[in-house]
Order: C-alpha cells, then structure tokens, then sequence
C-alpha cells in the first residue's frame, strides 16, 4: 500500500487523536503515517501499563500500615476514592474494576485481574478489556489483555513488565516500566465498525515508559516511551497484498522531549514531541 493511501485510511481513523490534523492538512513528513500508527500502539500499550499501574497501587495501599492508607489514597487516587464489594474494588466514577489474588500482587504467583467494564474517553482512550496480571519476579509481571465483549478479534496483548517506583510525590504513578512482548488491535474500532486494518506490534529492544501527568476527569497520567524499539506491521483485511513495515527507534527521552526516529517502507526520518 503507498503512503497516501494508508494516510488517508489512518487520518479518517486517528483524527481523534490529533489536533493538527486539519481539513486540507498535508503531511509534513513521509513518515506521518507512521507517526499516527506508532501514536495509536503507543496509547494501547500506555491504556495496558495504567490498568496494571492501578492495581499495583491499590496494593501498596492494601499492604500499608493503617495509618498511611489515607496517604497513599490521596497520592495514588487523587480523582477518585476506592472501594470494595463482595471482595471486587472499584474507582469510584469510573468503569475499572479490580480482583485480587489472596495474595500481594507483589509476590511470586500471584494473579490479579483488572477490568475496564467501557471504555474511558480520556487522552489518550482507554479502551474496554480484561487484564490478567501474574507476577514472576521480584517487581516482574507478566500481563495479557483481550477484549472481554469480543467487539475485537484481533486485539491482543501480551508483554512482560519489570518496575522501578515513581518516587516524585507529585506524580500519581506508582512505577515506570520496562516492557517486552507485543500484541495487535484495530485501531478505533469502536467509532468506526467497518475498520479493515490490523496492527500487529512488537517490541524488538526493551521499551521504557515513564509516566506523565495530564489533567483529566479520571486519570492523572499515562504513559509515554523514554528508550527502547518497537517493529510494527500493518496488514488489510479487505486486501492481503498490503504488508506495511514501520520501525519506532526512541533516540532518547526526558521529561522535556522525545526524540525517536520512524522508518516506514524505507524511509526513515527523525521527529520530536514534546512532554509538557
């Protein structure tokens, strides 16, 4: 497929995602659409390590002496308060619902699960899905995610996470994580049902995501990749000829600016975001 023809299809569908995407608005790079596509997987895997982000949370919070829960509850959920119903905890005002294991989501063998009933139109979205969370290490997890209404065959995800603690007290993010692994969606399929492309990704050198904050109704933060690659295949499923490659190389990252390089069908340019 050649680049304006997947732009067209990625700007109908990502137009939600972009302000600058404007009518008559002309690429200002080759690789823009890979820029959008790396955009959309980059808010799947972000929806994916805030979902385990909060149950990690609510663990701290579950496992900490009595007199430091009213603490860790302002920090870690700031816009909402957490409570328990026949053993299932909801964030109150909102659709995340999380099962513990009976053990601490931080030992060895533990399962927790995590379930965001609809989806939160927040940026970026987080869509509707279920998330088992394992952990396998010492601050190691291994999650997968699957849409529980089965809106989404494709959607997959499946990665392995090590963490290290936010210790800003600013930030409601409770770790930054170091991921592996992949997974595949259709982008946006809840507004747009006759969507035919599939993202299929991987992460081809260990990504490292750090939290940043953003002012929304529900969450304070998501998450953006500081370091690491990611490979990125687009296929059609109305026409099995198109077979797109899209390399994501992260130059570098603070709490400023990204610099990450893409290469899409063999072009390969530069772009910068900022994090502010």
């Amino acid at each position: 497929m050649r680049a304006k023809v997947i732009l067209s299809m990625v700007l109908l569908t990502f137009s939600a995602y972009s302000c600058i995407l404007e009518e008559g608005y002309k690429p200002e790079k080759r690789t823009q659409a890979a820029k959008l596509i790396w955009d959309a997987t980059s808010n799947v895997i972000s929806g994916n390590l805030y979902a385990a982000d909060l149950a990690l949370k609510l663990d701290l919070w579950m496992t900490a002496p009595e007199s430091q829960k009213n603490q860790i509850e302002d920090r870690y959920f700031p816009g909402s308060k957490i409570r328990v119903t026949q053993g299932v905890w909801n964030l109150t005002g909102t659709p995340v619902f999380i099962y513990p294991d009976n053990k601490s989501i931080h030992t060895v063998g533990s399962v927790w699960k995590v379930m965001f009933a609809d989806p939160l139109y927040t940026y970026p979205p987080t869509r509707r899905m279920h998330i088992t969370i394992e952990c396998t290490g010492d601050l190691e997890w291994q999650i997968a995610t699957y849409d529980g209404e089965a809106a989404n065959d494709e959607f997959e995800f499946e990665m392995g996470l090590s963490g290290r603690r936010v210790e800003n007290p600013a930030n409601a993010a409770g770790y930054i994580y170091t991921v592996s692994g992949g997974g595949s969606y259709i982008p946006f399929e809840y507004s747009f049902i006759n969507e035919s492309l599939i993202i299929s990704y991987e992460v081809s050198a260990e990504m490292t995501f750090h939290p940043q904050s953003v002012q929304s109704l529900f969450n304070n933060y998501f998450y953006r990749a500081y370091q690491g690659k990611c490979s990125i295949t687009v296929n059609d499923k109305k026409n099995s000829a198109v077979d797109d490659k899209i390399l994501v190389e992260i130059l570098s990252g603070s709490s400023t600016r990204i610099l990450y390089k893409l290469t899409y069908n063999g072009t390969t340019e530069n772009w910068e975001s900022s994090t502010l």
